[in-house]
């Protein structure tokens, strides 16, 4: 199409389809405008030189989308053939050259091993006798009175003496049995500073002479742990402690087990 011809189609457009509301006058104005172009016409608008601002700024994003190209990474592919990494800009990262911090576990202080109770743990003591037939009982409590816990286990030799520690009874002869001992199916009971553990002794058939008051009871503790006097507490008499002769059968001494 002739740049002649377009203006011609331009200006019937612009009369026949412009809103009813444009004056009339303009309308005549715009018919008068002659519709062929003088010598040495001039280009059409679409067809003017470009302003030198839009053209730096078309440079300028030209030099932009270079340096993106330039600096990116691109695969450039061959026909029939596989991607091609191109040259990056900048150091690689490899999976190997990343320090990956792992936690450190500070080792925790374990604590101490609790350990058997020796004499010098433990405190003994007699609340108060009962008495059974040909038989007498004593209910004890012992205490840990040490700054440690420690453990307590198994049966200890009994003895049953009078004030001048002359034996009255002795566990002892009742054979293994009445030694200080411990067998594998004995609890074990950890006994924290201050804690207490009962039991009942029971002596039977003593028929030696009259014994010098008070008595009172010693635990040979197992494993060497020494030896712990058990005291009749104040307020309360050994009187009735001392068991009765009910004949010429050996006097006997022995426990119940270990209990909270």
């Amino acid at each position: 199409m002739s740049d002649e011809r377009f203006d011609q189609d331009l200006r019937s457009v612009i009369q026949e389809d412009a809103p009813r509301d444009v004056p009339d006058e303009l309308r005549r104005e715009v018919a008068a405008i002659p519709s062929t172009q003088p010598a040495g016409r001039a280009r059409p608008i679409w067809r003017q030189p470009i302003p030198l601002w839009i053209g730096g700024l078309a440079a300028a994003a030209l030099v932009i989308a270079i340096g993106a190209w330039r600096l990116g990474p691109v695969l450039s592919t061959d026909v029939g053939g596989s991607p091609t990494p191109l040259e990056t800009v900048g150091p690689s990262v490899t999976a190997s050259s990343v320090a990956i911090a792992s936690p450190s576990i500070a080792p925790s202080a374990s604590s101490p091993a609790v350990v058997a109770c020796v004499a010098a743990d433990l405190e003994a003591h007699i609340p108060r006798w009962q008495g059974a037939a040909g038989s007498r009982i004593a209910d004890v409590g012992i205490t840990n009175t040490s700054a440690r816990p420690c453990l307590v286990r198994g049966t200890p030799g009994l003895r049953l003496v009078d004030a001048n520690d002359v034996v009255l009874l002795d566990s002892a002869t009742a054979g293994p049995s009445g030694q200080a001992h411990v067998a594998p199916s004995d609890p074990s009971f950890e006994l924290a500073p201050g804690g207490l553990l009962r039991t009942e002794v029971q002596a039977s058939n003593y028929c030696g002479p009259d014994p010098t008051l008070p008595i009172h009871i010693v635990f040979d503790l197992p494993a060497g742990g020494g030896k712990v006097n058990v005291t009749t507490a104040l307020g309360y008499s050994s009187d009735e402690g001392v068991p009765p002769c009910m004949g010429s059968t050996a006097g006997t001494i022995a426990m119940n087990g270990w209990r909270r």
